[in-house]
Parts: C-alpha cells; structure tokens; sequence
C-alpha cells in the first residue's frame, strides 16, 4: 500500500527524519508560498475572474498533492462534448464544482501567505541558533533578539543552546510535514467529486456515448441512401446503355459491318459494370441494409439469413425499436454468420431473436469447430462495445470442438419506433 503523508508522520521518528518526506514538505510548502505570492496580485486586480483562476488553480493541485503520496484527485466537472462546447462557461458556472474551486483558491492563497510566514520565521530561528553558538563560543556576550530583548551567554552555555537547535530541527520536519499534510487534505476534500456529482457525470457521459453511436448510425443511413440513390443508380444506367449498345452492334454486325472487337470490348465493359454493381450492393449493405430502415430488424434478419451462403434457420419475432438497437443486433449477427462461414467451417447456423422483459435477445448458434476468441479480431470486439455502449451484453461461449454460441442483450421496449433519416 502506497504511504502517503499521514503514515509518514507515524514511522518513528529516525525512519521520518531520514526519508525523503521532510523535503518533500518543504518543497510542497515552497510551492505554497510561491502560489500565495505570485497569484495574490493578480487575483485581487482580476477580482471577476476568481471562478476562472479556481478552475486553473484546481487542476494543478489535483495533481500536486501527489508530492505528498495521495493520489491524484478526479475532476469533479462534468465533461463537455466537442458539440456543447459554446454553452461550455454555462456549464462551469452552475457547477457546484466550480464554485468549490473558487473556495480552495482562497485558501490556497491565505494559507500559501501563512506558509511563507512559516518558512520565514524557521530560518529566523536558526539564523539565531547559529549565531548564539558563534557568540557564546568567543566568551561570555549578549544576543539581541529584538528591541531590548537580549539573551546573555557564555562559553558554559554552548551545549544549551547546540542542544536546542537539535530539537529545533527535529521538530521542524514535523511541522511543515503537517501544514502541508493538512492542505493537501483541505485541497482533495475541496477538490474532489461527490457521489451526485459521479452519478451525473456517468450519466452525461453514458449519453454521449449514446448519441455518439445514434449519430453513427445516421451517417451509416445518410451514405447507404447517398450510394443507392446516387452511384447505384448510375451504375444501373450505365449497365442498361452498355448492353443496348451491345444489342445496337449485333444488329449492325448482321447487315455485314465489321464490329465484333467493338461488340467483345462493349461486353467487356458491361460485365465489369455488372461487377461494379454487385459489389457496391454488397458494400451498401454492409454499410447499413436499406431493409433495416424501411422493414425492421425481422425482415432484415431474413434477408441477412436468405443471402448468407449456407443454411440458416431463423426464428425471429420482434416489432421495431430505435435505429442504434436494430442496427447493433442486425451486424451482430451479420459477423456471428461471417465468422461461421469463414472460420468455423459450420454446416448450419440458426439465429434466434426475441423481446423478453424489456430486452431484445439474440442468439447465434453454429455447429463448427468452435475456438472464437474475441481478443484475436476487432469485429466481435468492436460489437461487444457498441452493446455496452447501449446499455446491453455481447457473451461468447466457444469451446475447442464447437459449437459456439454468440448471445446479445440489449434493452429495448417492443414497438418503439425506429428514427429514419430522410
């Protein structure tokens, strides 16, 4: 367990004076003082922008109590996306957070003054303990604190005053170890986040990621519907011109003209736009199957099963839900299928998919020879994200020998409907 300043202070006290935590209480109270002195001035002729300089303030010392072996404190601000980012002072302003921030400024500033008072009076000490050994030591004199005060010496008083710098510098470690122990504590209770304060940051964050996967999924819809109204279309027009331009030169080669290289290369050029267009289907519905959009999950699901390249049973009843949640479970189970098809060597795969108590279920069995493991590929991993990311579960069972079952839950109300993108 990490020793922080606190168990420092209860070690013995040779362990204590012989580790490197009185420095690193010295140097922390340094810092304090210079942070009093420099932001002193400034803050009072920049009196308005107290919240500002709270916040900058906070984010050092989160950090700077880790001189002292706590660890770094949180932030208890609430994170703001790229997209909230104008409404960003709003935000901080009606932080609790930020007004906390504002409060260890304060203290910080008071007690960085009281630190520098400290050190100076502890050299002051010494200062005189150093110069009534030097005075006592050439006979008998008397010291001038301050005023009429004056400390009369001699020769036989040496050891008094040796053995009182002894105890003063066995004492001063200690000191400082507490000032700084106990602002470091001031500034992580001042500093750190409350439980509410945790629980709404989670939750922004879970609904940024949230609309982060929404917004994904309408892009994905945005260029499937850009593709098949625009590059397909033209595919398919380019495709129906090539082939009456075939039919046109057989016509012209019947009545005897020499055109059979301009018929062949005309061929050729429409088998590859043929090519062209089957693959940009496919890659359309990869990207996003239009069937999901228009149909649902169901009818996507038999499309996906009827086109998979090996037998498929499915059993599926579900109504419509929210685009991210189909779009999870239709691409779930398009790489459950993938990978059976091209790594399991499965003959069959069934796919199961149900609404059970506010959750959508869905399940993908195949009869391979098992041994899928999520860490070796980014795709089921990059599914199991997007599920959590919803709020569901992606479990992979795969012994050595098969069979291997994908299984997905997802919350998910029966009849919602889906968002489409025009």
């Amino acid at each position: 367990m990490k020793t922080t300043a606190w168990g420092a202070l209860a070690a013995r006290p040779w362990q204590f004076w012989a580790s490197r935590w009185p420095w690193l209480a010295l140097l922390y109270m340094l810092l304090s003082a210079v942070l009093g002195a420099v932001l002193l001035p400034v803050v009072v002729a920049t009196f308005v922008f107290i919240p500002f300089w709270g916040l900058g303030l906070g984010a050092l010392e989160r950090r700077r109590v880790q001189l002292l072996g706590f660890a770094q404190v949180p932030s208890a601000h609430a994170p703001v996306a790229r997209e909230q980012r104008y409404i960003w002072l709003n935000i901080r302003m009606s932080e609790a957070a930020t007004w906390r921030a504002a409060g260890n400024l304060v203290t910080t500033l008071l007690l960085g003054w009281l630190a520098l008072a400290l050190l100076a009076v502890e050299i002051a000490a010494l200062a005189v303990m150093v110069t009534m050994v030097v005075a006592a030591s050439r006979g008998p004199s008397a010291v001038t604190l301050f005023g009429d005060v004056q400390i009369p010496l001699a020769p036989s008083q040496v050891w008094i005053v040796c053995l009182a710098g002894v105890l003063l510098l066995a004492a001063l470690p200690y000191i400082n170890m507490l000032f700084a122990a106990g602002q470091a504590s001031l500034a992580r209770f001042l500093l750190a986040p409350r439980n509410v304060e945790l629980q709404r940051n989670l939750e922004r964050l879970t609904l940024s990621r949230v609309s982060l996967v929404a917004a994904f999924e309408q892009e994905r819809k945005r260029i499937e519907r850009d593709l098949h109204d625009g590059v397909q279309q033209e595919l398919v027009a380019l495709s129906v011109a090539l082939g009456l331009a075939g039919m046109d030169l057989e016509l012209v080669e019947r009545a005897g003209a020499p055109v059979a290289e301009a018929r062949a290369s005309v061929a050729t050029a429409h088998d590859q736009a043929e090519h062209a267009l089957r693959s940009l289907r496919t890659t359309v519905r990869g990207i996003h199957p239009a069937v999901l959009s228009d149909h649902g999950l169901e009818a996507a699901l038999a499309e996906l099963c009827g086109r998979a390249g090996l037998p498929v049973t499915l059993e599926a009843t579900v109504g419509r839900m929210d685009a991210a949640t189909e779009a999870c479970a239709y691409f779930t189970a398009s790489e459950a299928i993938a990978n059976a098809l091209k790594h399991s060597n499965a003959t069959n795969v069934s796919v199961r998919a149900r609404h059970d108590g506010g959750a959508l279920l869905l399940s993908v069995a195949d009869n391979g020879h098992g041994g899928a493991d999520t860490s070796r590929g980014t795709g089921l991993r990059g599914l199991s994200e997007r599920a959590e990311t919803l709020g569901g579960s992606l479990t992979l069972c795969s012994p050595v020998g098969g069979p291997t079952t994908l299984e997905l839950s997802l919350p998910a109300e029966a009849g919602h409907p889906a968002s489409n993108i025009s």
